[in-house]
């Protein structure tokens, strides 16, 4: 019977994790009116999560970011190899990172629905690209949580599963 209990418990929080993740998408937004913090650089630690589709097998990674607004995005993976991806060279993906970070209303108005909910100092900001932007073929779905600054992000992708990045060590 404790068993039985216990499976039940497991289920029912499994389901209200996966409910918190959708909220989001109640809330649609104006991006004027979402509260996001700007930054003209900034770095942070980071552990990664992929997942790679059809397989159920996920890569762990980690390593220090940087952000500089007239640079875009730079992540130093230093496990479980060294590597340096900068988001300079992507055009889609550094446009995305720049128009949020510089509040590109038109950009982002043009390309994303926007979904946004605030508690206390929390935050979450979810960008889901509009059927007919260009970015609908490569991704479903970016959902940024943060406080101060950005504590998680969450890209889905078209075809490339989903990758879960978190952000510690902030200034």
């Amino acid at each position: 019977m404790k068993k039985f209990i216990l499976c039940l418990i497991i289920i029912f929080q499994a389901g209200l994790i996966a409910f918190a993740d959708d909220l989001i998408y109640k809330y649609p937004a104006n991006i004027l009116d979402v509260e996001f913090p700007q930054y003209s650089t900034v770095s942070c630690k980071f552990n990664q999560t992929k997942t790679i589709p059809g397989s159920g097998a996920f890569v762990n990674s980690g390593g220090d970011f940087t952000f500089d607004i007239k640079n875009g995005a730079v992540f130093e993976t230093l496990y479980p190899f060294k590597s340096t991806t900068a988001y300079t060279s992507d055009k889609r993906i550094s446009d995305i990172i720049l128009a949020v970070s510089k509040k590109d209303y038109s950009y982002i108005n043009k390309n994303f629905d926007v979904f946004y909910l605030k508690n206390n100092q929390n935050w979450q900001l979810a960008l889901k690209p509009k059927n007919d932007s260009k970015i609908k073929t490569v991704m479903e779905s970016i959902v940024i949580y943060g406080n101060k600054y950005i504590e998680k992000l969450e890209i889905n992708t078209v075809k490339s599963g989903s990758t879960k990045i978190n952000f510690t060590e902030c200034k």
